[in-house]
């Protein structure tokens, strides 16, 4: 084969880069290699599944086509993670943004040494999609060879049976004797899972692109037919590096056309509707959702294969594989799509059919006696009418959601079910484990999204729901996550937009009524809370939950996770790491609500103008920062920013209105820990915070700073000495403003711990109508109501438990004994308070004498009886301590306003903590002034001290001194 050195992108490299050659005779190179085309042969080789380890033989292969044909192959690899591994863990989030990490990784072997031409392996969920995406992205003349798949297992098991298997062990209902025996031969030989899950059908849809030979799709991986695969694509990359046929010559929209019809009919894997259009996008397509799902109302299903139908893949492939399928819908095709062998799609069919590959496949298929009709149906008996997938759509996934509609049964095509509301799919699972999930309920997991968590599949839920005779029939699943490829039932998935997004998803809450309809491609909320409701009734309730709507903090804070939380394209689209050729440097869409950036339209809660806000004022303030709105002449130069280092108020109009409007820039962070505050605000003049702590460390970094405002009455988050040194104004919110309404969280929490409220509750809705429930309560009147620390908000306290009859007692060595006495309350030892109370609330602040106060000595001193009541910060309690306590009997109960732990300030905090399981403890998140009112105030408070600090006005309710010296150095 003849090459004009000319024309080769390696030749024209060497005349720039004289070193190059150099490195590569150090790898025994010969000076003849040097002058040859040089093809990349990168593969997913690794140890982290079967559908890889197989892989050496395969790229020695192709490497010798490569060299057979004259040229010189260089051999990269990036593996891959296993989604059947990772699934249930948190690694499964890094699941679906390792695509793009790898097609990433490829087209940096592939543009960033001088390639000719490049030769992809791979053969799984993953893999094949980022090989297709950087093949359309380099450009360079590429084929892919698919990786194969696995024979089939004993008694047709597949691997994906083995999660309700699991399930029913954990329940008892199986041994693991049964597991294990399952487990050791549900993958007998290497190769993808022998179900159409998502390896198998990237593995379909890549020689239905015409980016693979014909026929090289699902070959049993033990077969030599696989290594003959491999070397022909080697010597075939050498035909098209001389012929100059490239990617986007084959990537036409016609091209995604045939491969989606190519989908419909083997019943392929939903994630084909993520990894498609993000191939397209790479060559400037759009292929749509909507795409899909006009072609698949017109494809038959012709494929009985797993997880769907009876047969593994590799019957599949001996039945005729992807171009039996072709053959029966060539009037479907685009037939004159040009494909890596250099022939047009009908030319490549025509060949195949007069050859013997046919009956070379049946021969393997003839010693199971199966007629091959039976595994790919003909078009006139088809498995089923219509393609497998539909997209939905109403108030609940305006921009599409996706169902793999020919797995249902008839009955569930119109389904209308009350919801079932989760967070995380682990909190669904415990439902399903404990069977508190009915026949009918639609359950809907969201959060799972690209933005809130990488999109990991909900298949364990999805295969437990499936598995159950009852809840697989009747039981919706509704998720902004994804699903398995093996996925089947009435499972619903990428709901777009997402709920982290600020996706009409967020605003579902229990006992809605959602409706599904597949005949209507419909979605939607059709009721509240348990009635039918109106369209209008709808609308209203949304907007109202939309007001009202703050999105959890972000799960992820750094690494790969945090990026793709941040540029992740919808689901809808992709759901893309990286922007695609036709975008080109335009960043990603920002979304309607995030936990970092607030929404495009202002909340109707929120004060229209900087005037307004700025004119409600705290108790003997007049107004703030309109006195003055322009920042004094230092100030003027250049931008002055303002951080929000954290927040969980859903938007930041409030501060955006007053800081913006006194002419400086906002900016706005999640901030878990001191680092991250560096990196946000070491060149900020302002900062504002809620939980981040700012230390020392973090005010020396501040190059800037004269002013740090926090949200509520506390700063034992912030160093407050360090930053006197430094000139910095710490503000807060004063005592005597919010006293009165944070009084009532601990109010409330002792009396629903003392009454045995939640108890009551819990076994009423269990059909538990007994008084005797709640045995043991103790009449108030006449008890000890111990308070630790008797400042303003303690005293307010006080003042509401009197009302109750009960005895006053307070410990605090920083109140004079003689005041409290004037109040009507016992000054007491801390010992005499422990020993004595009968409701103890802690309200004291947390310093290192605090901290772990309440530890098991201490807890053991207390009435067998006594009730803890902590709405002071959650350190000063032992979770530990506690929970022993609790569980031991060394008190009767406890309600607590925060944990030990603090999950407000961990990113992503599980429901983990033994104390939350147990019966006899009342948990709130750090709740105490987040009314609707306290909020606003409080926001405006912080805001509108540091436009004061900045504008050089004194602040109305400063921490510490900062004199005049000290805070113009600053």
């Amino acid at each position: 084969m003849a090459f004009d050195a000319r024309n080769l992108r390696s030749q024209k490299l060497r005349n720039v880069n004289f070193q190059g050659d150099a490195l590569r005779m150090g790898m025994n190179w010969t000076e003849e290699d040097l002058g040859k085309p040089q093809v990349l042969v990168d593969s997913a080789y690794g140890m982290g599944h079967p559908g890889t380890f197989h892989f050496r033989p395969l790229i020695e292969e192709i490497s010798n086509g490569v060299f057979e044909a004259g040229g010189k192959p260089g051999v990269f690899n990036v593996s891959d993670i296993c989604d059947g591994v990772a699934q249930a863990t948190s690694g499964m989030s890094y699941s679906l943004v390792s695509r793009d990490v790898m097609a990433a990784m490829v087209e940096i072997h592939a543009l960033g040494h001088p390639h000719d031409g490049i030769v992809l392996l791979s053969g799984n969920d993953k893999s094949v999609p980022a090989h297709l995406i950087a093949i359309a992205r380099c450009n360079l003349p590429a084929i892919h060879v698919p990786g194969g798949t696995q024979l089939n297992a004993p008694d047709y098991f597949t691997s994906n049976r083995l999660w309700p298997l699991g399930m029913h062990v954990s329940r008892g209902e199986k041994t693991h004797e049964e597991l294990f025996e399952r487990q050791k031969n549900a993958c007998p030989t290497c190769g993808a899972c022998q179900f159409m899950g998502s390896a198998s059908t990237g593995q379909v849809l890549a020689e239905a692109l015409g980016l693979a030979l014909p026929g090289s799709a699902l070959i049993p991986a033990p077969l030599t037919m696989l290594l003959r695969y491999a070397r022909a694509a080697g010597k075939q990359i050498l035909k098209l590096v001389e012929k100059g046929l490239l990617p986007r010559n084959i990537l036409t929209r016609d091209a995604f056309e045939n491969a989606v019809v190519v989908h419909a009919a083997v019943g392929g894997s939903t994630n084909a509707l993520l990894h498609l259009p993000a191939v397209a996008r790479e060559v400037g397509i759009d292929l749509s959702v909507d795409d899909f799902d006009r072609i698949h109302r017109r494809v038959p299903v012709l494929a009985n294969v797993k997880t769907t139908g009876k047969y593994p893949v590799e019957y599949f492939y001996y039945a005729g594989g992807v171009p039996k399928v072709m053959l029966e819908l060539k009037d479907l095709l685009h037939l004159d799509c040009i494909t890596v062998t250099g022939k047009t799609l009908e030319e490549n069919l025509d060949e195949i059919e007069h050859s013997t590959f046919f009956e070379e496949r049946l021969g393997y298929l003839h010693n199971y006696r199966i007629p091959a009709t039976e595994i790919i149906r003909p078009r006139t008996e088809p498995f089923c009418a219509e393609g497998g997938l539909a997209i939905l759509r109403g108030n609940i996934a305006p921009e599409g959601a996706m169902i793999k509609s020919f797995t249902i049964p008839e009955d569930m095509h119109v389904h209308v079910g009350p919801a079932r509301v989760f967070d995380r799919e682990a909190d669904c699972l415990e439902a399903l484990k404990h069977h508190t999930i009915v026949p009918g309920d639609v359950i809907v997991i969201r959060y799972e999204g690209p933005r809130a968590n990488g999109m990991p599949e909900m298949y364990f839920a999805s295969a437990v729901l499936d598995a159950d005779p009852v809840l697989g029939q009747t039981t919706a699943l509704v998720t902004d996550g994804r699903y398995s490829g093996a996925m089947k039932g009435p499972c619903i998935g990428h709901v777009s937009p997402e709920a982290a997004l600020g996706g009409p998803i967020a605003l579902v809450e229990d006992r809605d009524l959602i409706e599904l309809n597949i005949p209507e491609r419909k979605l939607a909320l059709v009721g509240l809370h348990g009635r039918r409701a109106t369209e209008a009734e709808i609308a209203q309730a949304l907007a109202d939950r939309r007001a009202r709507f703050s999105p959890p903090p972000p799960r992820h804070s750094d690494g790969i996770l945090a990026l793709y939380a941040r540029v992740a394209s919808t689901a809808s689209s992709g759901a893309s790491l990286t922007p695609s050729a036709a975008e080109g440097e335009k960043p990603a869409e920002p979304p309607r609500v995030s936990p970092e950036r607030e929404p495009a339209a202002p909340s109707p809660a929120a004060p229209a103008t900087a005037s307004e806000l700025a004119q409600t004022p705290f108790e003997g303030e007049e107004s703030a920062a309109v006195a003055d709105p322009t920042p004094p002449e230092v100030l003027r130069e250049g931008h002055i920013k303002v951080v929000v280092l954290d927040y969980d108020f859903g938007d930041v109009d409030i501060e955006r209105s007053i800081i913006e409007g006194a002419g400086f820039e906002l900016a706005l962070a999640q901030c878990k820990s001191e680092e991250e505050v560096i990196a946000a605000a070491h060149d900020a003049y302002g900062v504002l915070c809620q939980y981040a702590p700012v230390g020392a460390h973090a005010i020396d970094s501040f190059e800037h700073c004269r002013v740090i405002a926090r949200y509520g009455t506390g700063v034992d988050i912030v160093d407050v000495d360090t930053a006197t040194k430094h000139g910095i104004q710490v503000t807060n919110a004063p005592n005597d403003w919010c006293s009165d309404e944070v009084a009532d969280q601990p109010v409330t929490l002792w009396l629903t711990a003392a009454r045995k409220i939640v108890k009551y509750d819990a076994a009423t809705r269990r059909g538990e109508w007994h008084w005797q429930t709640g045995r043991p309560i103790k009449r108030l009147r006449g008890s000890v109501f111990g308070l630790l620390s008797f400042g303003a908000i303690a005293r307010t306290i006080a003042e509401r438990a009197r009302a109750f009859g009960v005895e006053l007692w307070a410990h605090d060595p920083f109140v004079d004994a003689e005041e409290m006495r004037a109040l009507g309350v016992r000054p007491v030892s801390f010992v005499e308070l422990v020993e004595g109370s009968d409701y103890l609330v802690i309200q004291s602040p947390l310093t290192d004498e605090t901290r772990g106060l309440f530890d098991e000595d201490v807890l053991r001193r207390m009435k067998r009886s006594a009730i803890l009541v902590n709405t002071a910060r959650g350190p000063i309690v032992s979770d530990r301590a506690l929970y022993r306590a609790l569980t031991e009997g060394w008190i009767a109960g406890a309600a607590l306003d925060d944990l030990e732990e603090e999950p407000a300030k961990h990113r992503d905090w599980r429901p983990e903590n033994p104390l939350l399981r147990l019966d006899n403890v009342i948990v709130t998140p750090h709740a105490a002034y987040y009314s609707e009112e306290s909020l606003r105030m409080v926001r405006t408070i912080a805001a509108n001290e540091v436009v004061r600090v900045l504008t050089g006005q004194r602040p109305r309710s400063p921490v510490n001194v900062v004199e005049e010296a000290e805070r113009n150095s600053a």
